[in-house]
């Protein structure tokens, strides 16, 4: 081994096996900042495309309810329907223990996000809304197909706004309904389209009222929420289903 030692010739140190002689990596420099300038782009012509679909909604919305020429048309997303003039309703529970309430409904339909209804209270300034508009909107991004009112105060609703009902999340128990201006839930659920959300590892007893109702149960998970989308949209399918067949019957 010494002798070994002895005649070896040390080729490359620390400082050499950096150096790259007759390579030229000015391609891979160009390449780099390309590719940094195009995301940069990409990312601006995103934000600026974002701002022009939401004032395209904004006027569609606009001019659906006759906001920009200042005379209302509540007439607006099922002409000759037969669920009353006006912006169909939807009713959420006014107790806090239900996942779907008046604070969280618009996070929940409009962009598919559940967001807690303690963490909705503290986030939200000024009392409680007591009406909350929802929207449901094109894919096409530039207009609005309706507008639905959720309103949680089933007793503050008029004799003719209740023809305007169209769903209601539902709490699970039989007296959410005192008081309601039909014969039992058997004839609620048949003109009102119902909904119980509810955890997906939650008990089976915490359904066991509501599987004996003509009620849709949608679960969502409790940390997942990117499955909350999925669950949205569910909810819409069978509601706009709902209100078609309403329509023509």
């Amino acid at each position: 081994m010494d002798l070994v030692r002895a005649i070896e010739r040390p080729l490359k140190d620390r400082e050499t096996i950096l150096e790259c002689r007759h390579r030229d990596f000015y391609s891979v420099l160009t390449a780099a900042t390309k590719r940094d300038e195009e995301r940069q782009r990409l990312g601006s012509q995103q934000r600026k495309d974002g701002l022009v679909a939401k004032n395209r909604i904004d006027r569609g919305f606009g001019e659906d309810l006759g906001l920009l020429d200042g005379t209302p048309r509540p007439k607006m997303h099922l002409k000759g329907s037969k669920i009353g003039d006006g912006v169909p309703i939807i009713l959420v529970p006014s107790a806090s223990q239900t996942l779907i309430t008046i604070y969280n409904v618009k996070e929940f339909l409009e962009d598919g996000v559940f967001i807690p209804t303690d963490v909705k209270m503290k986030q939200m300034k000024g009392p409680k809304p007591e009406c909350v508009t929802v929207l449901k909107k094109f894919s096409s991004r530039d207009r609005v197909v309706t507008a639905y009112e959720v309103r949680d105060k089933p007793s503050a609703l008029k004799a003719e706004e209740w023809g305007r009902v169209v769903a209601v999340f539902v709490l699970g128990k039989e007296w959410q309904f005192k008081d309601w201006p039909f014969k039992d839930h058997v004839e609620i659920f048949n003109k009102i389209l119902g909904f119980y959300m509810r955890f997906e590892d939650d008990s089976v007893e915490s359904a066991k009222i509501v599987k004996q109702w003509n009620v849709k149960i949608i679960s969502i998970s409790k940390n997942k929420r990117h499955q909350d989308r999925a669950a949205a949209l569910d909810v819409w399918d069978r509601l706009e289903e709902f209100v078609r067949s309403r329509s023509r019957s």
